[in-house]
């Protein structure tokens, strides 16, 4: 459990979180360390997607510790408890900043990331001689690059509109889907998602009938049967949701549970918890990823990254892979332009071109502070290859939409220096 800025190790009491240049978690950094902060759930359902995205962010800065870290400076992560609350992230993000925090990162909820976006907003106009950046590490929110778009914020992963238009592009094969029905959870994020599947697969795909439409709180159901049997009386072919953490567990729990069998396309299955319960239902080939990648692409360096995270993780990397992207990008923008300051990296990060951790292209788009890469649609069965969670299932390769298909033109308004 984290608690302001540490993490609560049952064993050991609370510990602080550090990242090293090749030293022991028990040494403390040095003052003269570029701080990193974390500001998610540490308590609660959705903390265990914060441990997850910690194991993936810290590993990723080892490397970069291990290659000299920024212009010689090391990285150090440390994480702040933000209890899934907008407010709090507010408090939170003002005692990273007190702890010397130079980017903060919040990945958990949209409305988390927009209460950081309009914090650092004000804070770094108040505060021009010690200015911050906001990392989104997984948000999933159109609005962090559009409306709510900041010359100080950057948006690491593929948002709502980008993977429902690759969804759609999806569809146009998948002839035998002719009714969908549509779930997802109440708030931002969930609402986008719905608006988009409904508009952008019935522009594509004119012909299927959307059998059921509906919302449900977020991450407080706790048995998902009755949408399940809604399910089942509407006819569907298909199931299209954004649900993420304990609710998609539950979701897909109870799917398999009641033996439904329909395809579910998913934008979260590669999260915590997921690949058991699709495992422990039986649902072999039905549940499909729509996401920015998978570990199953067959690629030599997400092969090599994935294997040595495996030595000391039974989780995937590439869960999260906004935390490789920001990682490798900052390391490539401090590099290019031979500064930490505020004002050098912020011009550095603008159109920085890297590899994701799936070996894909990427590059950071100027215009919105939006990554612009592919996307790949998997499905989820039995492998002989890299599993996930040690559950001898992973997920296969069923296509891969490439960025001009999946890009829309920016609508931020950004107001710059």
């Amino acid at each position: 459990m984290i608690v302001g800025g540490k993490i609560m190790n049952k064993k050991m009491g609370i510990l602080p979180i550090v990242v090293s240049l090749g030293l022991m978690a028990s040494v403390a950094f040095a003052e003269d360390t570029f701080k990193f902060a974390v500001i998610d759930p540490g308590s609660g359902g959705a903390a265990v997607v914060t441990e997850r995205i910690l194991e993936v962010l810290n590993f990723s800065v080892e490397k970069l510790n291990a290659e000299g870290g920024l212009n010689g400076v090391p990285v150090e992560v440390i994480t702040f408890d933000n209890q899934m609350s907008p407010k709090e992230t507010a408090i939170q993000a003002q005692k990273a900043i007190d702890a010397g925090a130079r980017i903060l990162q919040t990945s958990v909820s949209s409305s988390n990331t927009f209460a950081l976006i309009d914090f650092v907003r004000k804070y770094n106009r108040r505060n021009p001689d010690n200015k911050v950046i906001v990392f989104d590490g997984a948000s999933h929110d159109p609005a962090t690059s559009g409306s709510k778009c900041s010359y100080n914020s950057f948006s690491w992963v593929l948002n709502a509109n980008m993977k429902t238009k690759g969804l759609a592009e999806f569809f146009k094969s998948q002839t035998d889907i002719k009714k969908v029905y549509n779930l997802n959870a109440e708030g931002s994020s969930g609402q986008t998602t719905r608006k988009n599947i409904l508009n952008m697969i019935g522009e594509t795909r004119p012909d299927i009938e959307f059998v059921g439409d509906e919302t449900h709180p977020l991450q407080k159901i706790t048995d998902f049967a009755p949408y399940i049997a809604k399910i089942r009386a509407s006819g569907a072919d298909a199931v299209t949701t954004s649900d993420w953490g304990g609710d998609l567990a539950l979701l897909l729990k109870a799917a398999g549970e009641a033996n439904l069998d329909v395809k579910w396309f998913t934008y979260f299955s590669t999260g915590p918890g997921s690949a058991a319960a699709i495992k422990q239902t039986g649902l072999d080939g039905l549940v499909y990823s729509v996401f920015d990648g998978d570990a199953g692409i067959d690629n030599a360096d997400l092969k090599a990254f994935e294997g040595e995270f495996r030595t000391i993780n039974v989780h995937s990397a590439s869960a999260f892979p906004g935390d490789t992207s920001a990682i490798r990008a900052l390391a490539s923008a401090a590099k290019q332009a031979g500064s930490n300051d505020f004002d050098a990296l912020i011009v550095a990060l603008e159109n920085q071109k890297f590899k994701t951790v799936y070996g894909a292209d990427a590059y950071m788009r100027a215009d919105d502070h939006q990554i612009i890469t592919q996307m790949v649609i998997s499905s989820f069965g039995p492998t002989d290859g890299l599993d996930e969670d040690g559950t001898g299932w992973g997920w296969h390769t069923q296509a891969v939409i490439p960025a001009d298909k999946i890009t829309f033109e920016s609508t931020c308004e950004m107001k710059r220096p």
